[in-house]
């Protein structure tokens, strides 16, 4: 009798060991997913021109570099130091309205809002952030940043999980 209740309690220690494992551990698969997403980027530099930046990974660690408002659309050079690339982003914009970056020496990529209010363009090749700038062409009238600075604007405004969703200034026409 006491054999078969030392056998009892172990059986449901190691059950309650393993159970305990899978709900509080996870399993492996998200540690690797979430290696995986954060290892190297599969495009650098001209090799990510007409790429898009989540699908080669360089979304990862980039930042606002430049930006300036159009009316109530907020136009943004996204920078990735890691894939030493940029591409434009406009939010609260209008369908036909388009997302543009330019690089210092004359290669530029678009793409228009399709539906929704916000985009992004696909990449250029930017080995530093100075060598690009985002232009949003907004209801016919294009508005283009400066240069891209060398440190991350606030990182409020450059959330990429939530557009940013900040008032236009008053001022701005």
């Amino acid at each position: 009798m006491t054999l078969v209740s030392a056998a009892s309690a172990c059986t449901a220690l190691v059950a309650g060991i393993l159970i305990g494992g899978w709900i509080f551990g996870g399993d492996n698969a998200e540690g690797q997913n979430r290696e995986k997403a954060q290892g190297d980027p599969l495009c650098l530099e001209f090799e990510c021109r007409d790429k898009d930046s989540q699908r080669m990974g360089c979304h990862i660690g980039a930042w606002t570099s430049a930006a300036t408002w159009s009316g109530r659309t907020y136009i943004e050079l996204r920078y990735s130091p890691r894939c030493r690339a940029a591409w434009a982003r406009i939010t609260d914009a209008h369908v036909d309205d388009t997302a543009r970056v330019e690089s210092s020496r004359g290669v530029s990529n678009e793409r228009s809002v399709t539906y929704e209010n916000d985009t992004y363009s696909p990449m250029i090749e930017a080995p530093y952030p100075a060598s690009a700038r985002a232009c949003g062409v907004i209801k016919g009238k294009e508005t283009c940043t400066p240069a891209g600075g060398p440190s991350p604007m606030p990182p409020a405004l450059t959330d990429e999980r939530e557009p940013a969703r900040k008032p236009a200034p008053t001022e701005s026409g």
